[in-house]
């Protein structure tokens, strides 16, 4: 962590879904920013969807009205700046929609991230021996689905694993209108997860995400997570 970064928000990352894809690090590469290249596991580069829900959202440490309950789905790849280590990897965000305009316009400002308004409407159904999480929203009139369910109770991952690196990217990439690549730190303990038993994805990935909405179309997932939540703190963007 870059101690002399200060912290811009906190909030709990709930009903956090992760669908990962194992794509070619040659087909992801060219889709990537200048400066970053895929992060390979095991010789594979992973895209992955992503559904959260930030609850208890405080920015400079003020509570405002419109963050007090923020979901998201975003398309992300996996990976590093150019001539770094895997210890330097995180995600870079292809595209994000969000149900606020104004924290669409917050992300686009402050990380440099590509980040649309749509309508959206997670749903977390709770049963004694499981839990389903649905995130919906619309892109261009057409409805789009992420449901996964898990069983309980959640378990952590260990240090280490693929699982693991999917739920604890450390930094989170994003660019300028120029161009200029633009890095930003995430700091989250260790996040349980359910075991899960069942997934649906129901999107468009060539329609909603162009090109890289492509590599993950008409394919199985190659991991699915669930997690409950976990306490996020993002500290403010930076070079690397």
């Amino acid at each position: 962590m870059l101690s002399s970064s200060p912290r811009i928000l906190r909030a709990v990352a709930r009903n956090r879904v992760v669908v990962a894809y194992a794509v070619s690090p040659n087909q992801v590469a060219p889709l990537l920013p200048n400066g970053l290249v895929p992060l390979k596991h095991d010789e594979t580069a992973y895209v992955t969807l992503v559904g959260v829900e930030l609850a208890r959202v405080r920015v400079l440490g003020l509570a405002g009205p419109g963050f007090r309950r923020v979901p998201a789905v975003e398309l992300r790849v996996h990976a590093r700046p150019a001539g770094t280590s895997g210890h330097a990897g995180g995600t870079w965000t292809a595209q994000a929609h969000v149900p606020r305009r104004l924290v669409a316009w917050g992300a686009r400002l402050l990380y440099g991230e590509a980040v649309h308004v749509a309508s959206m409407q997670p749903v977390r159904r709770e049963q004694p021996d499981h839990v389903e999480v649905t995130y919906r929203f619309d892109w261009k009139g057409r409805e789009q689905r992420l449901r996964v369910q898990g069983n309980k109770p959640p378990v952590t991952p260990v240090p280490g694993t693929l699982a693991h690196t999917l739920l604890h990217p450390d930094w989170r990439f994003g660019t300028t209108g120029r161009g200029t690549l633009l890095r930003t730190r995430i700091e989250r303990p260790a996040a349980p997860i359910y075991r899960v038993r069942e997934h649906h994805v129901t999107i468009d990935g060539s329609a909603v995400y162009g090109a890289l909405g492509s590599l993950i179309e008409d394919r199985p997932p190659a991991h699915v997570l669930l997690s409950p939540g976990t306490p996020v703190t993002v500290y403010w963007r930076d070079h690397p």
